[in-house]
């Protein structure tokens, strides 16, 4: 084994933290290793492992040295993925497709920064359900998220993920679902065929843009979850920023937009963007990418301030290959 890096790091459990040794290795076989190790045994819950398998046994980043050029040298997925760009002249509309059935009442949710996101976890992984729009089975909440650019100088690097005849917004909201018809589990379904569903929302922001009180629920959030780890409940309903009927939407097959960039998802896209202020917008890029007080440098991160600030954690456009994005509605783009 040769030891390509060693890693300290503490890790969030039951109220306590622990220490371990990260070992990242090469083999002969050309294959590489994570091992990891902690200084004391512990219970580990499904929702503690989520976030443990996001931290450790996948290294990659939004870094120039580990970020989205260098993914696919990993996770080989590459016929289907995601985001891509809704390009007029690829639509089809089809008049089948029904309007998105939503639950709106609330629920329990975790929130975690994770170091390269801040992640809204359902507490009770079958608590909502959606169904209708493109969607042949039910799904059920899991998780939602935000990609974003950097505001840097008074000036914001648009974040959104999925664009628009080549147009970017600033932001997208990603609402994660998992199938609960073909699967016990949100872990067989993350890695197995109809397993995923994601509802994107676009997120526009203007200095000419009124406060959206109901975004601000998302910015106190953020304000408390600002170093790895950091965590709180709160209680809301995952479709509140939301239209009320969502009868108009694109839809395609793709794949998750970070690793392991399975290609087993039906995306549904709002076109519609909702619209917040620009500070707003800023009151994202609170939060940090290394514990407080560490001398880290912000390994998961591309800023151009080289800040310690979660930012840009946003994934290029994909190629489509030939698939075709369908339409609810003939107002096409």
């Amino acid at each position: 084994m040769m030891l390509i890096r060693q890693i300290n790091k503490k890790f969030f459990v039951k109220k306590r933290y622990f220490n371990s040794k990260l070992l990242i290795s090469a083999e002969k076989d050309n294959k590489s290793y994570i091992w990891c190790f902690f200084d004391s045994h512990f219970g580990l819950q499904r929702k503690n492992f989520y976030y443990f398998h996001h931290l450790y046994t996948s290294y990659w980043d939004y870094s120039k040295e580990h970020g989205p050029d260098h993914w696919q040298e990993i996770w080989e997925f590459k016929n289907c993925q995601s985001p891509i760009d809704i390009i007029k002249q690829n639509i089809e509309y089809d008049n089948s497709l029904k309007p998105l059935e939503l639950i709106t009442k609330p629920i329990q949710i975790n929130a975690r920064n994770l170091g390269f996101n801040i992640s809204f976890l359902a507490d009770n992984f079958k608590s909502l359900v959606l169904c209708g729009g493109p969607l042949k089975y039910n799904y059920a909440f899991r998780e939602m998220h935000f990609h974003w650019g950097e505001v840097h100088k008074g000036k914001c690097n648009l974040g959104c993920e999925h664009t628009f005849n080549g147009k970017r917004f600033a932001a997208e909201l990603h609402v994660v679902h998992w199938n609960t018809d073909l699967y016990e589990t949100d872990m067989q379904a993350m890695r197995s065929k109809d397993g995923l569903t994601v509802i994107g929302l676009l997120i526009d922001a203007s200095d000419m843009y009124e406060e959206n009180k109901e975004f601000n629920v998302i910015n106190e959030t953020f304000k408390k979850v600002l170093y790895p780890n950091d965590h709180t409940i709160i209680n809301i309903s995952p479709y509140f920023l939301f239209p009320l009927c969502v009868q108009n939407y694109y839809t395609y097959s793709g794949s998750l937009t970070i690793p392991p960039l399975s290609e087993n998802v039906t995306w549904v896209l709002i076109p519609d963007p909702i619209r917040i202020s620009f500070n707003q917008l800023r009151s994202l890029s609170i939060t940090h990418s290394v514990e407080k007080n560490s001398q880290q440098k912000a390994r998961h991160l591309s800023t151009e301030s080289g800040s310690t600030i979660i930012t840009n954690n946003f994934r290029p456009i994909q190629p489509l290959n030939n698939r075709i994005v369908r339409s609810s509605f003939k107002n096409l783009i």
